[in-house]
């Protein structure tokens, strides 16, 4: 009797395409109402916010993978799914911390006159209460950042040049006439923030022992005395040729 044709119809797939359509379906199904994108998000969160943890009280130098994985309570394996070592964790962590950073003091100067001397005072306030207020960010930003590579070494001295880019910005809408009178508002910023970010570094390191309002007063001298010495300068010619 001849042999029946089978239909195409209903014809089972190929064993090895059938193996990546059932490995594949797992990979798109949403668990406990997330999606694949969104759980490794959270894993990601979550590992960020134990480096917060280890790295700003125990320091880098301290915490290995396994730590920092018993501190997010989940595998090696998710560890490395988000991030290549500990430094690049390091660097997600520091990033969050200076947003953290960068955020009271924007809203400080948006809500202070536009006075050197109380512009200043309320801006530095608000960095110097956000990391007394949480220590673990002055280690992340002010300690560790210094000896843990080229990468994050380089990723600090662009948050500080952020920095120096708002002071400069605030200088130059505050005193526009100063660039004539043979000031570079860039470099003033530059000695404007190192002075400050020295001072603060000297309080943290020292574990917050002085008052906060006496090195708010101290950090805004800086700025004050640029004031009376722009008010000075203002007041005589501006140069007509630069050196």
């Amino acid at each position: 009797m001849p042999e029946k044709r089978k239909s195409g119809r209903g014809a089972k797939a190929p064993a090895p395409a059938r193996k990546k359509a059932a490995k594949a379906a797992p990979e798109g199904r949403r668990f406990r109402g997330l999606a694949p994108a969104e759980r490794q998000a959270q894993r990601r969160e979550q590992f960020v916010q134990a480096g917060l943890e280890l790295f700003g009280t125990r320091g880098f130098a301290a915490c290995g993978v396994r730590e920092l994985c018993a501190q997010a309570r989940l595998t090696e394996r998710y560890f490395y799914e988000s991030f290549a070592n500990r430094e690049a964790l390091f660097q997600a962590v520091y990033e969050q911390a200076f947003a953290r950073l960068r955020n009271a003091v924007t809203v400080a100067i948006a809500s202070a006159p536009q006075d050197i001397s109380q512009l200043s005072r309320q801006a530095i306030r608000a960095v110097l209460q956000t990391l007394r207020d949480d220590p673990r960010l002055s280690r992340i930003l002010l300690i560790d950042v210094l000896d843990i590579g080229a990468e994050v070494s380089a990723q600090s001295r662009l948050a500080t040049q952020s920095f120096v880019r708002i002071v400069g910005e605030l200088v130059a809408a505050m005193y526009p006439q100063l660039p004539a009178h043979g000031v570079e508002v860039e470099l003033l910023a530059n000695g404007l923030v190192g002075s400050t970010l020295h001072l603060i570094m000297h309080w943290a390191f020292g574990g917050f022992r002085e008052p906060l309002e006496s090195i708010v007063a101290h950090c805004a001298l800086f700025y004050e005395a640029l004031g009376l010495q722009a008010q000075r300068l203002l007041a005589t010619p501006a140069q007509t040729t630069r050196h």
